[in-house]
């Protein structure tokens, strides 16, 4: 069975207390069979994926915001079926999250990015790009505060 690995190199959060942060005391590993480890004293975080399942973490704390910079290794060649996701969530029935999930693609296909935000617990915002090779310092979504018109914007 071929073992293949995501590895997620972050900057944690842009406030001042995150100078001296680490993974393995702002998130916790919650899935996976020894899959997801926090290696290096605490500075990286590497997320396994075999034929079976995957592996997942969460931070120990909520954020209304911050910014987040990862690398993904999406799976190479005949994909179709493996998604590998990465979202924001809050807790609840009535949740706001986030979604990226990159979609399994046939060889020699483009990667197809998924993503969708729920407010209130209301998902149905989905919108999905053709990557090609990489999203770098691009916006490729961009959801806006309509609130004042009476749409849902996430606020927890």
């Amino acid at each position: 069975m071929a073992r293949m690995v995501v590895s997620v190199l972050a900057i944690l959060l842009a406030c001042s207390a995150v100078a001296s942060a680490s993974f393995d005391k702002e998130f916790d590993v919650t899935w996976g069979d020894g899959r997801g480890k926090i290696l290096n004293n605490g500075q990286l975080l590497t997320l396994g994926l075999d034929k079976i399942s995957g592996s997942g973490f969460q931070s120990k704390h909520e954020y209304l915001y911050g910014k987040i910079d990862m690398q993904l290794k999406l799976v190479a060649g005949n994909s179709a079926g493996t998604v590998t996701a990465y979202y924001l969530s809050s807790q609840g029935p009535t949740h706001d999250e986030i979604d990226f999930e990159f979609l399994g693609n046939a060889t020699g296909e483009p990667y197809t990015l998924h993503t969708n935000v729920f407010t209130q617990g209301q998902g149905q915002r989905e919108q999905q790009f053709l990557l090609c090779f990489m999203v770098d310092d691009m916006p490729i979504r961009d959801f806006k505060n309509l609130e004042g018109k009476g749409i849902a914007f996430p606020k927890n």
